[in-house]
């Protein structure tokens, strides 16, 4: 009865040890800093009122421009984009500044942008981030999002549990969110909007959406032709399990015939 008394013992501190070394890993884990963090950081312009000016004027350029007939252009640093997000960002979104989110960075690459922030609460003093690939879909005006790598530090997190806390926070923006589940993981898919109040013409179609080194590029046409004639430039993503409506009622009116 002693021997397996002290079996049991020793069973016990050996768990409780590999548990604790297991949590100390995790913790540790959770305080690394990813390289592209430091360097958007490093990088923010001086004058960071100034550069989050020149991207709203580019922003209401481009309203401005995509709201007339014919076709348009423009491109957005990141450089000013993380200017506009450390002077904009907490007057617009407060709610994210509650839940402990602070010290939002981009940086693009080619083909990619990846996206760092710090969270902190009671528990945890962690740098979130993750990967986003971006791609024009079959369906004009609708971006395919491809979120990769999502981590706390160096620890990995499942993507999947956080689809409907991204979709909730972004119908909060007024921006529309859905998925299309496949086996590599959820795909984002946001809807950019084809008419506004103040544009002349529309509808506004997206043709082209570029991710070069350290800049995103648009290009598009405006008018009734452009969504007829939508004709997307660079790589396509193809739905998987998502069906737009208007393919829907397409394949079901063909299956009544």
């Amino acid at each position: 009865m002693r021997r397996w008394t002290k079996r049991i013992a020793v069973a016990l501190v050996l768990f409780a040890v590999i548990g604790s070394l297991a949590s100390y890993w995790a913790i540790q884990q959770t305080k690394y800093v990813p390289e592209f963090y430091s360097r958007a950081s490093q990088r923010l312009p001086a004058q960071t009122i100034e550069a989050s000016q020149r991207l709203q004027h580019g922003v209401e350029k481009l309203r401005n421009d995509a709201g007339q007939l014919g076709s348009w252009r423009a491109s957005f640093s990141d450089a000013e984009i993380n200017a506009w997000l450390v002077e904009e960002l907490p007057k617009r979104f407060p709610r994210l500044l509650k839940r402990g989110v602070e010290d939002p960075r981009i940086v693009i690459e080619d083909g990619r942008v990846l996206v760092a922030a710090r969270y902190k609460d009671r528990r945890f003093d962690t740098i979130v981030s993750f990967e986003v690939e971006a791609e024009l879909t079959e369906q004009a005006n609708m971006l395919a999002l491809r979120l990769k790598n999502l981590r706390a530090g160096a620890l990995p997190l499942p993507l999947s549990k956080f689809v409907k806390g991204i979709t909730r926070e972004a119908a909060r923006g007024n921006i529309d969110v859905r998925w299309d589940m496949t086996e590599t993981g959820p795909i984002a898919l946001v809807t950019v909007p084809r008419d506004d109040p103040r544009f002349v013409m529309t509808p506004v179609i997206v043709e082209s959406l570029r991710l070069a080194e350290g800049d995103l590029i648009l290009s598009g046409h405006t008018g009734a032709l452009a969504e007829k004639a939508f004709s997307p430039r660079g790589p396509i993503y193809r739905f998987v399990s998502y069906r737009h409506s208007d393919r829907h009622s397409r394949q079901k009116s063909s299956a009544l015939r």
